[in-house]
């Protein structure tokens, strides 16, 4: 539990010390990993490796061509915003409990959405949050789980 609180301060901290026109990157130790295990379907989590220390978690079913967003945190009242590239896209989004931690914003998106796809296409993705922007892009090797996992979807 202390380690989810301490991903939550991390996130709160860098989205409030950061503003829209000088983007933080959140890769303090934090990194995208994929795994699709049986029964489970395909999963894209954006934190601390091998870990349940998730800051943001993509979801879906095998060839649904939409993805299931999570976001531990969040302003409840923005919603969920993603960005790839210039264009920021709000997703909305409903907050939900999460035991310990506060609450989670969860909403559903299509995978060719713009920034979707664009941190498909790219690994670039930024969170937008209370006005801050946090760069979660996708490092070296993880660009290839980033594509396993849009490929899995069915983008």
């Amino acid at each position: 539990m202390s380690r989810i609180l301490a991903v939550i301060g991390i996130v709160g901290a860098v989205a409030l010390g950061s503003c829209v026109s000088q983007r933080a990157t959140l890769n303090d130790g934090l990194a995208w990993s994929y795994q699709n295990h049986e029964g489970e379907g395909p999963k894209l989590a954006y934190g601390a490796p091998m870990s349940d220390n998730v800051v943001l978690m993509m979801t879906c079913d095998a060839g649904e061509g939409r993805a299931r967003l999570s976001l531990l945190g969040g302003s409840p009242d923005a919603g969920l915003v993603l960005a790839s590239g210039r264009e920021l896209t709000r997703f909305g989004g409903e907050p939900v409990a999460s035991p310990g931690a506060g609450h989670l914003i969860e909403t559903n998106a299509p995978l060719d959405a713009t920034p979707l796809a664009g941190f498909q296409r790219t690994g670039d993705l930024t969170l937008v949050d209370r006005g801050r922007s946090v760069r979660i892009d996708a490092q070296g090797s993880e660009r290839a789980d980033v594509k396993r996992f849009f490929k899995a979807c069915g983008a």
